[in-house]
């Protein structure tokens, strides 16, 4: 489940239980996001141990 929340003409939220649900529209549209909040979300995509190839 994706939850969009419209908050006015200049942006939105979208929460999703699932991080990897995200994922997809990270890597689409990234750099949509505020220069002022991209390096936190950015560090939540960021692989973990599990994810890592090898």
């Amino acid at each position: 489940m994706v939850i969009m929340h419209m908050y006015d003409d200049r942006g939105l939220d979208i929460i999703a239980a699932k991080l990897n649900t995200l994922r997809p529209l990270f890597e689409s549209f990234g750099d949509w996001i505020l220069e002022n909040q991209r390096h936190r979300i950015a560090s939540r995509f960021k692989p973990t141990p599990d994810e890592s190839p090898g």
